[in-house]
């Protein structure tokens, strides 16, 4: 029994030895198994592409030249698009801030100020002087009755009066309202839609009715929709003849840095927001009975609201709706446009003699070609 015993004790110290050996990894056992961890995923680097070229600035080289070989004296172009005043020249001596007569480019101003009513709803282009004029007559076998207020933009409303003529609209002495009834009862000189006439009655009228719808005297009604809402300076507003009886289709100031926001503003549509109502030919199939010098010496120019639509063609035609060129020019050579086809406006601000219009277009005319190469090249 003791041999068994002992035999039974070395065993288990024996066994005891080899699992500890074992556990240790003694022995001939295996290794343990080697975990690798996984690597790092490549990095990928990107490489920072070089900044694009900033683009060219427009080469108005050929601009400057043409400024410097006219004829004229005094004066400044201002040219711009949508996003600012791209181009300004002054030769010889016209400060971009100070206030000057504007004559005929009041009518950009005047159409302006009622097509904003229109598009707000207080006027329609249909509407009649007899809706807001008590002495107007609403007999349809007068013809003055059948006059809209869109023929009264056009100038072919029938009140043929020439600019420069003697009548009311450069009285001193009278109102708006005065005027415009004395314009009535001097009568109509043709049917409406009959013959397209540039003169002054026609806005006086749209002006007079612009008056009644809103309650506000005219010279006010511009500052309130035009001049406020742009942050225009006082330079820009009616001065002739009086604050009473503003000549609306002439009697307008501004300065060149007034009219230049004033245009890069209707470029962007701000001011009238429809601009293909506002700006469409609305003579195309009318007689011209009077046509200022020089819109007829640099192509057929028809007639907006306001404002011509410029036409290189000796006869408009369809060339001239796709030139989309628009402008305003007055007596004095303050000339305004724009050219929504090219997206620019442009301004030539002049104070020359009383009609000395054609100076600034025949300028005007030559400097539009360079203008578009400079700012499409």
């Amino acid at each position: 029994m003791d041999n068994i015993r002992l035999k039974s004790v070395v065993y288990t110290a024996w066994t005891s030895i080899a699992l500890a050996l074992s556990a240790c990894g003694g022995g001939d056992s295996a290794p343990p198994a080697t975990i690798t961890p996984n690597p790092d995923p490549p990095t990928t680097v990107t490489p920072t592409p070089d900044p694009a070229p900033a683009p060219a600035e427009p080469d108005f080289s050929a601009v400057t030249a043409a400024i410097e070989a006219h004829s004229d004296d005094n004066f400044a172009v201002l040219i711009g698009t949508v996003d600012g005043e791209v181009y300004s020249y002054t030769k010889g001596i016209f400060p971009l801030e100070e206030q000057y007569q504007i004559a005929s480019a009041s009518k950009w101003l005047t159409s302006s100020t009622i097509m904003r009513l229109v598009e707000r709803g207080v006027m329609s282009l249909s509407d009649r002087p007899q809706d807001y004029l008590s002495f107007w007559t609403d007999d349809v076998m007068d013809p003055r009755s059948r006059i809209t207020l869109e023929q009264l933009l056009s100038f072919t409303s029938g009140f043929n009066q020439q600019p420069g003529s003697l009548g009311c609209t450069p009285a001193l002495t009278v109102t708006l309202q005065q005027c415009v009834e004395q314009v009535y009862a001097d009568g109509i000189d043709t049917d409406p839609s009959s013959g397209y006439s540039y003169g002054p009655e026609h806005m006086q009228i749209a002006a007079a009715m612009a008056e009644r719808a809103t309650g506000t005297p005219f010279a006010e009604l511009l500052v309130i929709q035009i001049a406020q809402p742009l942050g225009l300076s006082d330079a820009t507003g009616f001065v002739s003849p009086t604050q009473l009886n503003p000549l609306a289709s002439g009697g307008g100031a501004s300065s060149p840095r007034d009219y230049a926001l004033f245009l890069e503003a209707m470029l962007k549509g701000e001011i009238v927001s429809d601009l293909d109502t506002f700006l469409t030919d609305r003579i195309p199939n009318t007689p011209i009975l009077f046509r200022p010098q020089p819109s007829g010496d640099f192509g057929d120019w028809h007639y907006a609201l306001g404002a011509f639509v410029e036409c290189d063609q000796p006869v408009f035609d369809s060339s001239c709706s796709a030139q989309m060129t628009y402008s305003s020019p007055g007596s004095f050579g303050w000339t305004p446009w724009i050219d929504r086809r090219t997206g620019y406006w442009g301004l030539i601000a002049r104070r020359g003699a009383r009609n000395t219009a054609e100076v600034a277009v025949e300028l005007q005319q030559e400097l539009q070609p360079l203008i578009e190469e400079a700012l499409t090249q």
